[in-house]
């Protein structure tokens, strides 16, 4: 995605970072193959980890949100999510999140509006909000993960897949093409041409995709399409966001425990606003799920 001179096309440390890529990427299509409570207790330890790296980011601002509430309703997105396992209604945990995201809110007013002492200062606006947008952000979004596997394998495996090709693409094509500066201010190095390629090899990938589990796609290669467009845009937003509230708190990465590739976050942040587009999508189009 750079605006640079012209490089060798793998270095070590693109080596590194694809090799790095690569085993997160088998990681998740196991879990995905095994679903329901494997693929949760695998969610809510990855999870575990970016809430801590989220919280990271926000204190360097000095923010200080409710640590233990963004981690306590984070996992109980997930847990909700994994309802339906137990032989209960695909739609009750879309309806149960409403309860949890309005139970994580007021509860998180209540226990900031009492903390504050000699060890914890009296919270403040900037407290709530980057509590609420916490659990929202690495709790609610990612559960959709295991909603859209419980609807079928094909579907959770086509979101993830189409992702990892965007931004395969969109880095490579930006290090190939990359000309025009995309969002300097938030993101130096993301190009243009870097975003087209990406949108481009997530439509490729989706359509190859569906092709081949064309049963669980009623036979239409058109959602291919569409999906890819859900990739290709909502992935590339999901890493301009993290940029951003990186860039804000003055951070490369969101943490240190992927080493010189920087946190998890950093690997997953494409995939957690591609995720909640294409199980509506799936649910409410392709099975259609949706009534009134």
């Amino acid at each position: 995605m750079s605006v640079q001179k012209k490089k060798s096309f793998l270095s070590n440390e693109q080596f590194s970072r694809i090799l790095v890529g690569l085993i997160v990427f088998l990681a998740v299509c196991l879990a995905l193959y095994f679903g329901g409570w494997v693929l949760t207790l695998i969610l809510l330890f990855v999870f575990w980890q970016v809430n801590t790296e989220f919280i990271n980011i926000v204190r360097t601002k000095g923010i200080n949100p409710s640590n233990k509430w963004i981690r306590f309703v984070s996992m109980l997105f997930f847990i909700v999510a994994t309802l339906p396992s137990f032989g209960l209604s695909k739609l009750l945990p879309i309806k149960l999140f409403i309860f949890v995201f309005i139970f994580g809110v007021i509860g998180c007013f209540f226990r900031l509006i009492f903390r504050g002492g000699k060890k914890d200062p009296i919270a403040s606006i900037s407290d709530i909000g980057a509590s609420v947008l916490g659990f929202v952000y690495t709790g609610l979004l990612p559960s959709f993960l295991i909603l859209l596997r419980e609807a079928g394998f094909a579907y959770a495996f086509i979101a993830i897949v189409s992702t990892a090709f965007c931004d395969v693409g969109a880095y490579y094509g930006g290090r190939i093409f990359g000309r025009t500066a995309l969002k300097p201010e938030i993101s130096p190095k993301k190009t243009f041409e870097g975003a087209v390629s990406g949108f481009i090899s997530s439509m490729a990938i989706s359509v190859v995709l569906v092709f081949l589990f064309k049963e669980s796609f009623n036979n239409q290669i058109i959602h291919g399409f569409i999906i890819g467009i859900f990739a290709g845009i909502f992935s590339q937003f999901g890493d301009f966001f993290e940029s951003l509230l990186k860039r804000d708190a003055g951070l490369k990465d969101s943490g240190k425990v992927l080493l010189s590739h920087g946190g998890i976050l950093d690997r997953i942040d494409s995939y957690i606003f591609v995720i909640w587009a294409i199980y509506f999508y799936v649910s409410w189009i392709i099975l259609g799920e949706f009534t009134f």
